[in-house]
């Protein structure tokens, strides 16, 4: 009789030859995915894709950042004053590098 090993909400229980329902994945080289719940291969072109998945998410979220301050540094002080921010505050937050 073989064992299986699955992993159900971040736990691993063995099942001893016998499916089970509410399992998600099962340990045959395959991770568990806990944003969408599906099993995903291992594999290192698998890792790669996420590492690179991760560095665009990176990349997009520090120039969203970058525009946002762009757009603070060029309000006036009566727009600033509107959304209870000092010319002072947006100018250091201006001022602050992109991967902050």
């Amino acid at each position: 009789m073989s064992i299986m090993t699955m992993q159900y909400r971040n736990e691993t229980v063995a099942i001893d030859g016998m499916m089970t329902m509410g399992t998600i994945c099962t340990n045959n080289g395959a991770s568990c995915s806990p944003l969408i719940g599906t099993i995903q291969p291992r594999g290192t072109v698998s890792r790669l894709k996420a590492v690179c998945f991760r560095i665009v998410v990176w990349i997009v979220g520090r120039e969203e950042k970058r525009l946002s301050r762009i757009a603070l540094s060029e309000l006036t002080d009566d727009q600033l004053a509107d959304i209870g921010v000092t010319p002072a505050e947006a100018r250091r937050e201006a001022a602050q590098p992109f991967w902050n």
